[in-house]
């Protein structure tokens, strides 16, 4: 019986542990407690809940989601706080260098006009990372990835939903990095005289790793934060977006979250395996 007792109440303190970090003895570096989100939008929904008291979220979600819908009313930015400043980029599997070149060349080449294109529609101009002296680090890879996809004929692209990135609008799939990804794609059909086709798989975010390394996905192409880690275990392309991590709060609380010391003893989320989270609880030992 004491063996069982034990056991039960391990599998309790595991449970607990997956949404309160504080219960389990860790020190987050915002907030008291941390609460994990399935998504970004779901951040959203918890602090709308009253599930907690601050969202850390993408910066161009954020501005989007402050202004339009029916969050715009409920919800603001806390003014003049960047907690992270950093750059999007498109990953594949490991040692997937021809492909991931392919899509640096395309993105090279598209930048002034259909990419200037996309980003206009979503008021993204002023986050644009490439330039006009951008160039293409893995130009000379010789992997069989891209000749793999060729073959395929069909590029699957994993993705989660926050707009302006990826959204649904009567049930239609759009957003800057779904329309980017086309452009991309009719540029390297037409550049190479293939016949590639985009299949959009919606994924959690924290699988995206298992899911490229298994070839369930070719690419991870959704405002995917690049960091060291990240570039150890993935192949990735050039930055081509910059973002930033930003905190999102309730507008009646305007006046008593400011900054990052008025929330130490606020509740915390952040979507599980996001930049947003390693903002709240710092970079885990693997």
């Amino acid at each position: 019986m004491k063996k069982l007792l034990t056991k039960i109440s391990g599998m309790i303190l595991a449970v607990v542990c997956m949404f309160s970090m504080t219960a389990c003895g860790e020190t987050l570096l915002i907030g008291k407690e941390f609460t994990a989100a399935t998504s970004q939008v779901d951040a959203l929904s918890k602090l709308d809940k009253g599930e907690a008291d601050v969202a850390v979220i993408d910066s161009v979600m954020a501005g989007y989601y402050t202004s339009t819908g029916e969050y715009a009313s409920k919800m603001q930015m806390v003014e003049g706080l960047v907690l992270a400043e950093e750059k999007y980029g498109i990953a594949a599997k490991k040692g997937n260098d021809a492909l991931i070149s392919k899509i640096n060349e395309a993105l090279i080449a598209i930048r002034t006009t259909d990419y200037a294109t996309v980003a206009n529609k979503y008021g993204l101009n002023s986050s644009i990372a490439l330039t006009q002296d951008t160039t293409n680090p893995k130009a000379t890879a010789s992997d069989n990835s891209w000749n793999e996809l060729v073959s395929s004929g069909t590029l699957v692209i994993g993705y989660t939903l926050f707009a302006p990135i990826a959204f649904k609008e009567d049930n239609v799939l759009q957003g800057f990095d779904i329309e980017l990804a086309e452009k991309v794609v009719a540029w390297l059909n037409s550049e190479y005289s293939v016949n590639l086709t985009v299949q959009f798989e919606l994924i959690e975010w924290s699988t995206k790793e298992a899911k490229l390394e298994d070839g369930t996905l070719d690419l991870v192409w959704n405002g995917m934060t690049i960091t060291p880690e990240r570039e150890a275990g993935m192949c990735i392309s050039i930055p081509y977006l910059y973002n930033k991590q930003v905190a999102v709060i309730l507008k009646e609380d305007a006046t008593k979250y400011t900054d990052k010391e008025s929330m130490k003893n606020a509740i915390m989320t952040a979507e599980k395996g996001s930049a947003g989270e390693t903002v709240i609880v710092g970079e885990k030992e693997e």
